[in-house]
Formats: C-alpha cells, sequence, structure tokens
C-alpha cells in the first residue's frame, strides 16, 4: 500500500495549532531559536546505541530580530513550538526553497508517526555570505503523508520532548 500527500485541509483536521502556517501540500514551521554545539571538549555522535549529546549555545539576535549564520558553519534550529504527528501519518522536511536559493542545507531526520515533542534539526551554511534568518520566520516546510497503518508509534528519546519551552538541551 503507497501513502498519500496529506493537503491543505487534512492539515488543518490534523495540525490545527500550525492553521496560520499552513500551505496547500505543507506545513511551514517557523524559528524558535537557532544554536551552535558548544566546544566543551566533550566527545558527541553515537556508539553502540549510546547517544553523546552536545551542549548547544543559543544565538545572540541581531538588533532583537535576526540571527547571523556565519558561511560554512554549522548550527541547529529548533522550531517555535510541539507538534504532534498523528498515527499512521509521518512528515519529510525541507528548507524553504527562499532559503535553499541562498545555499541554507537542513539536515533532518523523518517525523515518525505518534512523535510529539519538539522539532531539532541541523543547520549548514554552505554559502560564502553570512545568511540572515528573521527571529519567528518560516524556515521549514514539513510535508505529511498517511502511511498504510503498520508502523509502530515513535517511542525514542526525544519523545515528549520539551526543548523549547524549557529552554535547555
Amino acid at each position: 500500500m503507497k501513502g498519500s500527500l496529506v493537503g491543505h485541509d487534512n492539515l488543518i483536521k490534523l495540525f490545527p495549532n500550525f492553521e496560520d502556517d499552513i500551505q496547500e501540500n505543507g506545513i511551514d514551521l517557523r524559528v524558535g531559536k537557532i544554536e551552535k554545539i558548544k566546544n566543551d571538549g566533550k566527545i558527541i555522535g553515537c556508539v553502540d546505541d549510546v547517544k553523546y549529546k552536545p551542549s548547544y549555545i543559543e544565538l545572540p539576535l541581531i538588533n532583537g530580530n535576526h540571527y547571523h549564520l556565519k558561511p560554512q558553519e554549522f548550527y541547529f534550529v529548533t522550531i517555535d513550538r510541539k507538534i504532534h504527528i498523528p498515527d499512521r501519518y509521518t512528515q519529510i522536511y525541507q528548507i524553504r526553497s527562499s532559503f535553499a536559493r541562498c545555499g541554507l542545507i537542513l539536515l533532518s531526520a523523518v517525523g515518525d508517526n505518534g512523535f510529539n515533542g519538539t522539532l531539532m534539526m541541523g543547520l549548514y551554511n554552505a554559502s560564502p555570505l553570512p545568511i540572515f534568518v528573521g527571529k519567528n520566520e518560516r524556515i521549514i516546510q514539513a510535508v505529511t503523508f498517511k502511511n498504510d497503518g503498520t508502523a509502530t508509534d515513535y517511542d525514542g528519546v526525544y519523545q515528549n520532548d520539551e526543548l523549547y519551552e524549557k529552554g535547555t538541551n
């Protein structure tokens, strides 16, 4: 059984707290905050399913309204609110075209059905120039698909994560 793309009217029913950011074929996700990995000498990565998570430093807002992403550097973006992906649905994330044309690359995983929490994804400025990202700017498009219903709900370490509300990592 093939999955099907979920369109505007059904997205509003499934994700009512994103109603103002729903487009024809996806949800525009907004910046909550942007951070960098803190260079504190710790090891980071995954070995034998053990996660060594980095510490983060939030970037300051320039003039109170935008972030400045330096060329050839890696960042994290945290979305401005929690999301719940209902059972039988999954999401794929893409950088919005306005930022893709500037050289901003999104690094993300698939949004699994049953996930409930705060989305945090990687950003890389591949441009030779700084990229400015507005506070609360639409930065990512979430495309939602209905799956065949055989997948189990997400039960990973990020379930019910409240990164944005707590302001911690």
